[in-house]
């Protein structure tokens, strides 16, 4: 039974499985915007929002799922690697020739100087055998291990892109217009210029751009625009755009208009105004405002058509009241006026630094050898006996038997030459 489950995680069958599978979430990490604050999915793709969010399509690539995709695959391509390394070991050797195949093309002519091919034959690199009929010739028996080097390859790209997921340096900070981030480590610090919506016709959100600028030892350096999956790439650290929210400024006057607090708000924040021990919440910032069936506030779009305010006070934590009001409104309590005059975007950014990288590198670098030396450096083999001259190669027949062709028939020619 153990063995059976061995097999069968190491057969061809399971790796198209695996590899069918692994693209397809490649394709929905590509096509669905990652790492975004869960409300976006909630919002545009509705009733599936919450399926993805427990099939973690939202971080796909970091994801248990693909995770295990890539780990099983590695198990799959190692072992399937391993398992035929024997057999192309065997193929190196010397004593190894293939047995021609039944519809090989027999090139044998008995006009032809066999010597003067042999010659030919060691000019283009073969190694020649000696045999009691004739002789055998070789080239590229090294080209066997293509297959391996690509699988080493793959291999080492996987490994890479798992354990660059597992130990990725990563974070994430949230930053409004003007606010900066420093990377000490990476030596460098980014300051956020501008965060902006972009809309469909249908006023849907379609996009987050987040104008960046960099710089090092407080000299500017660098200027990228970044939008979900298009980040920002410096000294090895990637930055990309991840999710964005609202700010409020809030105002506390009093009577006369005299302001006594100021203090900006996110959804979901409060604020303490210690002289009337009166707590101001902000459940939300509407910037498209209306009322579901349930009567509870809601935002129609992010574009800014009809904004408003949702307020909650406490007085000594105990509920004084609701309220539902625009930018500007004021609300009385005694003898002070709570307004929150206005809204602004801030824009929430995850920075990255993967340690796959030169895996990545050097696994792309082996998978080049590798399908060079499967496609062009592939083994090439040739029976020269009494009465045939017969090509031998797996990869491609028809190719090679043209090649040898050609220098039988250069042998005529320079044979006409000398006469």
């Amino acid at each position: 039974m153990i063995k059976k489950i061995g097999r069968f995680l190491i057969s061809f069958r399971f790796a198209i499985v695996l590899f069918i599978a692994i693209a397809t979430y490649s394709i929905i990490g590509t096509v669905i915007p990652q790492g975004v604050a869960p409300e976006f999915y909630m919002e545009k793709y509705k009733s599936f929002g919450n399926i993805m969010m427990i099939l973690q399509f939202n971080k796909v690539y970091s994801s248990f799922i693909y995770r295990g995709l890539l780990l099983f695959f590695l198990v799959n391509l190692t072992g399937c690697t391993i398992d035929l390394l024997p057999s192309q070991m065997r193929r190196i050797k010397d004593d190894y020739f293939p047995s021609p195949r039944k519809d090989s093309e027999n090139l044998w002519d008995h006009k032809k100087d066999i010597e003067l091919f042999k010659l030919q034959l060691l000019k283009k690199r073969f190694k020649i055998y000696d045999t009691e009929k004739g002789f055998k010739a070789a080239k590229n028996r090294i080209g066997v291990l293509g297959p391996t080097v690509t699988h080493l390859g793959i291999i080492v790209i996987i490994l890479g892109s798992f354990l660059g997921n597992l130990f990725a340096y990563e974070g994430f900070v949230n930053l409004m217009p003007g606010e900066t981030k420093t990377f000490m480590e990476q030596g460098f610090s980014i300051e956020l210029e501008d965060f902006y919506l972009g809309f469909r016709e249908d006023g849907s959100t379609e996009q987050y751009y987040s104008d960046l600028k960099v710089f090092e030892n407080g000299k500017h350096k660098d200027s990228k625009k970044i939008w979900v999956n298009n980040p920002l790439d410096y000294k090895g650290l990637s930055i990309y755009q991840s999710s964005f929210g609202w700010v409020s400024n809030l105002s506390i006057k009093d009577s006369q208009g005299d302001i006594l607090n100021q203090s900006i708000l996110k959804n979901n924040e409060q604020y303490f105004y210690q002289p009337k021990h009166l707590t101001v919440y902000l459940y939300g910032y509407y910037p498209d405002f209306s009322i579901d069936q349930m009567g509870q506030p809601m935002t129609l779009s992010q574009e800014v058509k009809h904004p408003h305010y949702a307020v909650v006070l406490y007085e000594f934590g105990n509920y004084i009241d609701s309220y539902i009001t625009e930018p500007g409104q004021a609300i009385k309590y005694e003898d002070i006026e709570i307004t929150f005059e206005d809204s602004f975007l801030y824009t929430g950014l995850i920075y990255r630094k993967d340690f796959g990288y030169y895996f990545v590198l050097i696994g792309v670098l082996f998978l080049f050898i590798g399908l060079l030396m499967s496609f062009y450096y592939y083994p090439k083999f040739l029976v020269v006996e009494e009465n045939s001259i017969l090509p031998i190669t797996r990869q491609n027949i028809w190719g090679f038997t043209l090649q040898m062709k050609k220098i039988l028939q250069a042998n005529d020619e320079s044979e006409k030459e000398e006469v």
